[in-house]
């Protein structure tokens, strides 16, 4: 993935969008580009949250030079600007100083929009969708083996059974799996139960389809 590889070398573009319905993937790839362009600059980072922010206070920032230092970030959240027009900042990105760097992390985006557009011509787009059975079971056990953790398929099938395919749901079911067989190596069906917690919209899944 480029989002990697631009991480890796610290060779970054100079817009990163990042959307889809995998919020969990979405919020690690926004906290890694953060870390990764402004470091524990706060003086030269700016965070901008919600629905229609002001275009002219964010341009402004953004023409501002970085005090002490080569960059400037600004990170922007659920702005609404792929969704509803912002056609000042889709022609502000047309030209962007060396120094800056925009990072929108959006929940609703519009592919036909001119700032899906702009991004697209000066900077990376990443879509992240919900990830298949096969990728969350290889990525449960990852993260069980770093942690002296071996379970077997049935099990890690009987996990994503109870939390779904939310990674985010996952992920604190495995810290809860780790942290509840605390000297142990394999984790049983008998742990899994123990500890699982059934999600409420796997619950509904499991309604209509009882239903039906």
């Amino acid at each position: 993935m480029t989002l990697n590889q631009d991480i890796k070398d610290k060779t970054f573009r100079k817009v990163y969008l990042l959307f889809g319905d995998e919020p969990f993937l979405v919020n690690s790839y926004k906290k890694r580009l953060r870390e990764a362009i402004a470091g524990d600059d706060t003086m030269n980072y700016n965070y901008f949250e919600g629905k229609g922010p002001d275009v002219k206070e964010i341009i402004s920032l953004a023409d501002t030079m970085p005090f002490f230092a080569d960059r400037r970030t600004v990170l922007l959240e659920d702005t609404g600007f792929f969704k509803n027009k912002c056609e000042e900042l889709a022609d502000y990105m047309k030209n962007l100083p060396d120094y800056l760097y925009l990072v929108f992390c959006e929940s609703e985006v519009d592919k036909r929009s001119r700032m899906y557009k702009a991004v697209k011509a000066c900077g990376s787009i990443g879509e992240f969708k919900q990830q298949d059975e096969k990728t969350l079971m290889r990525w449960a056990a990852g993260i069980l083996g770093k942690n002296g953790r071996k379970i077997t398929q049935r099990d890690v099938e009987l996990l994503l059974s109870m939390t779904g395919t939310d990674m985010g749901n996952l992920r604190m079911e495995l810290e809860k799996l780790i942290c509840y067989t605390m000297g142990r190596e394999v984790i049983t069906k008998e742990d899994v139960e123990a500890v699982g917690t059934v999600h409420v919209s796997n619950r509904i899944f499991e309604m209509v389809t009882a239903i039906v």
